[in-house]
């Protein structure tokens, strides 16, 4: 990534690559980064094809030097998947799980041998209709994997407790079950995004944000009540959410069409505590370092800037990083076990940059 907005630049060496570029045979819309210790520069890619029969990769870097990725599996998915996410397991004690939403939660579970990947549960939560409300994105908590929050078009948010098969002192082969633990009404409209808070042991706050333009938390122990973080002053529908990974306190937020990314601070509700405008189109993207402070968004305007946000409340102008893709980039993800790497997809391209 080259300051200041300019081109990437080479390292100083001349030895280690910036950039690693993978070109999928289709359009790609979600994208997670593998958080096991022992498959680095592992992700996963949704295929985003307008019809019913889509696609889910998962891709490895096995030549750094080459710059070539190996397709590790793939598997067919119903209709594109609004999300995925690779079970939140740094130590590697758990089953290799995948997640996925679209028009159900799926669990993916992939053999440590043959890289084959199995269906291993379907969470429906109304089994007594032919229809389902699709899903708009989830959450896997992060200090608790048997946790698992979906966000839906009809309004309500669910909290799924799987069983994972992570048994103590005996070997447990069964398949991942999920049962609902609570689900609940979270906005006037459509539910666009659902993330887990660190703050309070980092097990029971959430928060979501959707249509009718609110960033609600809510709290496992006291779901009686929510608490409205902000609210869209044009009533703008909020799209997407994301905590910072080191300060419970700061989130991130933005709307509809909008140019900006919306920094929030709990403590002082419904006043934003900055704004991040340096986008020329829709901001398609955020997400926080895992490491520190900074701030990465991406936008529809072809750029992926890193913002550094330690000088909040004063305004801050300019990002510290920028970096031109070729198309427009519609997803970022920053790796939580490789904080040195994120990764940006647009058309049919995905790359991760060194930061």
């Amino acid at each position: 990534m080259a300051p200041g907005g300019g081109q990437m630049m080479p390292s100083s060496g001349g030895k280690r690559k910036e950039i690693y570029k993978y070109d999928a045979p289709f359009t790609l819309y979600a994208m997670s980064w593998s958080n096991r210790p022992d498959k680095k520069y592992r992700l996963a890619l949704g295929s985003f094809i307008e019809e019913y029969s889509n696609k889910v990769q998962i891709i490895q870097l096995t030549d750094e030097e080459n710059g070539e990725f190996k397709v590790k599996g793939s598997f067919d998915h119903p209709y594109p998947t609004t999300k995925i996410l690779w079970i939140p397991d740094t130590k590697g004690v758990c089953p290799d799980l995948l997640a996925t939403s679209g028009d159900y939660l799926r669990i993916w579970k992939v053999s440590e041998n043959s890289g084959e990947v199995k269906l291993e549960s379907l969470l429906n939560n109304n089994k007594n209709s032919d229809f389902c409300a699709p899903l708009t994105s989830f959450d896997w908590n992060e200090l608790d994997p048997n946790l698992v929050g979906t966000s839906s078009i009809d309004t309500t948010c669910t909290i799924w407790g799987l069983e994972t098969g992570q048994a103590i002192g005996r070997i447990d082969n069964n398949s991942v079950t999920g049962m609902v633990r609570t689900q609940l009404i979270a906005h006037d409209k459509e539910v666009f995004d659902i993330a887990f808070s660190r703050a309070g042991g980092g097990r029971d706050i959430f928060a979501s944000v959707g249509a009718d333009g609110s960033v609600r938390m809510f709290d496992l122990r006291h779901l009686e009540h929510s608490t409205i973080i902000y609210e869209d002053a044009q009533q703008q529908p909020l799209l997407r959410l994301c905590w910072n990974k080191q300060d419970p306190n700061y989130l991130a937020t933005m709307a509809t069409d909008g140019l900006e990314v919306i920094i929030l601070d709990v403590r002082v509700p419904c006043t934003p505590v900055a704004t991040l405008k340096n986008h020329t189109a829709c901001v398609n993207g955020i997400a926080w370092a895992p490491h520190s402070s900074c701030h990465i968004c991406s936008a529809d305007d072809h750029q992926a800037l890193i913002w550094d946000i330690q000088q909040m409340p004063r305004p801050i102008d300019d990002p510290i990083l920028a970096y031109r893709a070729d198309g427009e980039i519609n997803q970022v993800q920053w790796a939580a076990g490789q904080p040195d790497w994120i990764a940006i997809c647009y058309n049919q391209s995905m790359e991760i940059l060194r930061v």
